[in-house]
This record gives C-alpha cells, structure tokens and sequence, in this order.
C-alpha cells in the first residue's frame, strides 16, 4: 500500500498492520483485553486503528513502545519487536538531543536579551528624529494637496467635453454561454462583435475569466461568421461577427466573464457572471457489506466494453457489473488487488501471491507466483496490473520499489527498479496501466509524479510534482487511458484521514499523452475518501474505487 512520507512510528504501524494475519489480529485483541487495555471498539478495530488507539491514550508513545514490544513478542512476531526496539532507542536517543538543544537555546536568549537593551535605546533616538521629520512631511503633503485638488478639477472639465463628443456604441461585444458550466467539464462561450469597424475584423476578441479566487485567464476565441461587409448599392450591411471558444473551469463557484480586442478592455457595456458548478458522480455504487453490490475495501477496476469489473479485495471476490451500476455475477479469487479485462474477455488478477487469469464467467484459466520476484508474499499491498495486447502481464512491486513485466506462461522479460528519483528509480510505484500503444504508464506515489515507458519497460518521459494546486499531484495511485491517449489520475492525497476532497489532495486529474494538465475533479459535493483503481469508458466516463468509502463513484471527465 502507497503511504506518504510518514513518522517512523506510523511507518511501522503501517508495516506490522499489513503483515498481520486474521489469527493475528485475534490473537492481538485478545492480548489487550486480557491485559486490562480498555480500548473503545476494540472487537470491531483494524491493526492500524488499535495502535493508533494505544496511542492516543498513552499507552505508547515517542520513547516508550515496551507494551507494543511486549505485544509483537506474545504474537511471535519477534523480528518486528526488535524493530520496535531499535526505534524506541532512537527515539529516546532524539529526545535527549533535543533538551541539551534547548540548553543552548537559554543562554542565547541571555545574549538576546542584552543586543535588545541596546536597540531599545537606538529606536528612542530613531523616534524622536521621525517627529522631526513628520512635522517637515507634513507641511510638504499640504502643498502636494493642494495641487492635486486643482489638477482634479482640470480633469473633470476634460471629462465633461468629451462626453459632450458624439460617442461610439456603448456595447460592441456581447458574451453568450452555450451550456451549463460544470467543474473541468468544457463549455462553448460566443463573443458577438457589433460594430463593423471594430478592427476590421482582422483581430479576434479574448475572453477574460476571473475565477471565485481572484485569478484571470485569456481565452483566444476563433472566427464562426466571416467578416463584416461593406454595403453596396441596394444592400443591407452586415455588421456583426460571432467568435467562440471552449472554456473549462478549473473549480466551482461564480466566474466573471469579459472581452477585450486590440489591447481595449471596454467593449463589454456588461459583463458575464457564470455559476460553475461542482463536478460531482453521477453515480455512486456500493456500501461496506458481503452482498451482492456491496463492497470491503475494494481496490481495482477495470471496464472492458459494456461491464465494469471491481476487486473486492476483503471479501475475496471480483464483481462484475454492466455501466449503470446494475449487478451481474462475481467469482471468488484471494484478496484480488489489480486487475485488467484482456481484449478476449479474460480477466487477469493479482492476488499479490500470484497473478491468476479467468474465463469470463470466472472459470480458473491458468495462474503463475509472484514469490520468486516478491520482497514479502506473505504481506498484502495495494499494487496495481496491466496487460498488453500480446498477453504480456505488468505487475507494480511497491515496497520493493520495482516493475516487472511477464510473459502470458509468467516468465519474467524484465524488472525496472531501483528506490530514488532518477530515471527509471521508484519510491513505492503502486499503480500501472497500458495504453493503445501498449506503453507503460506508472504512478510513482511517494515521488508524485508519472513515469512513462515503451511496450518494452525502457524509459520515456515523466511528469508531476507534489503541492495542493490543481495541477499537482499528492500521491497518486490508480491509472488509466482512453482511446485519445489522456491520462486520467486518482491521488490519494493526506492518508490516516477521514477528512475527504481536493484540498487535502483527494481528487481525479486528467493529462495529455505528452503531460501536460487539462482539469482537476475535485468533487465537492460527494468528497473522495481513498480513491484507488480507476477505469475509463469509451463515452466519457471514468470509474473510482473509492477503498475508504467502500464504493465505486462514476465521473464525467471529458
């Protein structure tokens, strides 16, 4: 599972938790109740939620983990104890660092306080030469008044006469949105000029936005009526032109929309307030249960044709739906993670012991293991698959920082991996895809970027960087292509959360093939919790596993 640069502490819950068994995690709760640990809900806690609740009521902390060393040792899980040990040295080594640093700290403020005495004694002499001084500026600025008044007054008759001048139409260009304004979605907007002379219709009008936030964007329209005639003998003249432009706005809210042509920015006599509207799902799938339609902790996607394919990673099964949402059948499989639809139907697992294929009624076709290339099979992560349309299986390998590609029998072809930032270097790639080309696009998380390479794993270009504006990434996790090339992204954003939506990273963006940002969907009226896995449609639309709401969530996106 992809997590962001966390403590060593949380990275260790993290660890341990994956790495648990059900009989573990049993065994673990049983300890603390018969320890006398009085922890709320306990029965119904995940591993990471009971030792974030040992910590929260100070049962570990920073320094003192010997009733989690202790645990780790009852479960037999004595490597991971030492873990702990080692960790909790370190931390008390830190703390210690820390005080003789505060030590320091003191008698720099001794020496503080004494440069302060001396400044308080300069800033006594500054203010009484800044009287001085005021009293002088003072005089000069009822000079600059009075002159100002007289040039003000000089203004205004300029300003008289020319409005005494016989004037052009006041309104020479009007603004027209075709259709509703959606968040990322494209709309059409008309400009229509008025006045035959207006530049002779050589020079096209620009729209300017100014979004809720104050920001401004030009928007060059094009020509979609020819250009005004003059009027010969006998004829009407034709003086207006309509130009147009696409414009997709980067978030909701009110928008002001304006023109200008030829440097001028008066053309509008009004300008044009546009209420955009949240990009939310159009559809929402699921619940956490075991029946049919409801989903635990689901991870993968995939759409092939008419169905969409969902891995229902904790009930140990994958379901299959048509695109409305309606129920079609499931087949059990073993924790299935990734997964991908093959051109013939056959639908291809990973397990995260081995990769599994299935007929599509979900008959067992062939399968192939993943330990002589997996750093720890016995623990669970959240790693993503493609195939090619040859057959050959991309499978992502995160904690080993690595991407294998195989052969349809499981023969390995190649690994790319290396933990860095470099070319080609990883750090927890979680997610991959295919596109028609059959390149290779990987989610490189804890970089927050994209990697892309040819069919054959060598590298090509990468693009993305961490930050919270709409074109950043924050952890991304799933992937996917349509058939133009773009990119549609899922980032996970601020993990250990149950605060959702894009300011906290959690959102759905779209790239050209080359990288190049077209629109964030940050879904504000129906946040994203963990979106995961995510699949294309063929008319526009774009399937989310959504692992913390236990649901699948359906979002134009183009």
């Amino acid at each position: 599972m992809a997590v962001s640069k966390l403590s060593p502490l949380t990275q260790l819950f993290v660890k341990i938790s994956n790495c648990l068994s059900e009989d573990d995690v049993r065994n673990l709760r049983a300890i603390l109740v018969q320890d006398g640990i009085g922890l709320a809900n306990l029965e119904q806690a995940t591993p990471l939620e009971v030792f974030n609740m040992l910590e929260d009521n100070n049962k570990i902390g920073k320094g003192d983990l010997q009733l989690f060393v202790q645990v780790l040792r009852d479960l037999g899980k004595t490597k991971l104890a030492e873990e702990a040990e080692q960790l909790e040295q370190d931390q008390r080594n830190e703390l210690e660092e820390k005080q003789t640093t505060i030590t320091d700290t003191e008698v720099h403020k001794v020496q503080t306080n004494e440069r302060d005495q001396q400044e308080i004694l300069k800033k006594k002499e500054m203010k009484k030469r800044q009287h001085q001084l005021f009293i002088q500026q003072t005089r000069d600025w009822a000079f600059i008044i009075c002159i100002s008044f007289f040039i003000l007054i000089l203004a205004v008759r300029v300003s008289n006469e020319r409005s005494r001048q016989p004037q052009a139409s006041s309104t020479v260009i009007t603004i027209e949105v075709l259709e509703n304004s959606v968040e990322s979605l494209p709309c059409f907007v008309t400009v229509t000029t008025v006045t035959a002379d207006l530049t002779g219709g050589k020079v096209a009008p620009q729209i300017e936005v100014t979004s809720p936030r104050g920001k401004t964007t030009l928007i060059q329209t094009t020509a979609h009526t020819s250009p005004p005639l003059e009027a010969k003998k006998g004829q009407t003249s034709r003086v207006s032109r309509v130009w147009g432009a696409e414009w997709r706005p980067q978030e909701s809210g009110k928008h002001t929309l304006g023109a200008c042509m030829g440097g001028r920015k008066d053309l509008c006599s009004l300008t044009v307030t546009v209420d955009v509207g949240s990009n939310n799902p159009i559809m929402s799938l699921g619940q956490k249960g075991s029946q049919q339609g409801q989903f635990d902790s689901p991870v993968g996607v995939a759409v092939r044709g008419d169905r969409l394919y969902v891995a229902d990673t904790y009930n140990n099964r994958v379901q299959v739906f048509d695109l409305s949402g309606k129920f079609c059948h499931s087949f059990p499989t073993d924790l299935p993670v990734g997964l991908a639809v093959q051109t013939d139907g056959t639908i291809v697992v990973n397990s995260g012991k081995e990769v599994k294929k299935f007929s599509p009624s979900g008959e067992l076709l062939h399968k192939f293991p993943l330990g002589d290339y997996w750093s720890d099979p016995l623990c669970i992560r959240l790693n993503g698959l493609a195939v090619q349309r040859d057959g050959r299986v991309v499978v992502a390998d995160g904690d080993k920082h690595s991407i294998f590609l195989f052969e349809t029998d499981g023969t390995l072809v190649k690994q790319v991996r290396g933990q860095g930032e470099g070319d080609g270097q990883f750090d927890w790639p979680c997610f991959v895809c295919v596109d028609k080309e059959d390149n290779i696009i990987v989610a490189d998380s804890l970089n927050h970027r994209v990697q892309v390479f040819d069919r054959n794993l060598n590298f090509k270009h990468k693009f993305g960087q961490k930050g919270r504006q709409p074109q950043d990434m924050w952890d991304p996790s799933g992937v996917s292509t349509d058939s133009m090339g773009n990119i549609v992204l899922a980032n996970s954003g601020e993990l250990f959360t149950n605060l959702g939506g894009a300011e906290h990273g959690k959102k759905l963006q779209v790239f050209r093939p080359d990288g190049t940002w077209v629109s964030t969907i940050s879904s504000d009226g129906d946040k994203l919790n963990v979106p995961f896995g995510v699949a294309v449609t063929e008319d526009g639309h774009v399937f989310v596993a959504d692992y913390g709401d236990h649901c699948i969530r359906k979002y134009r996106y183009i």
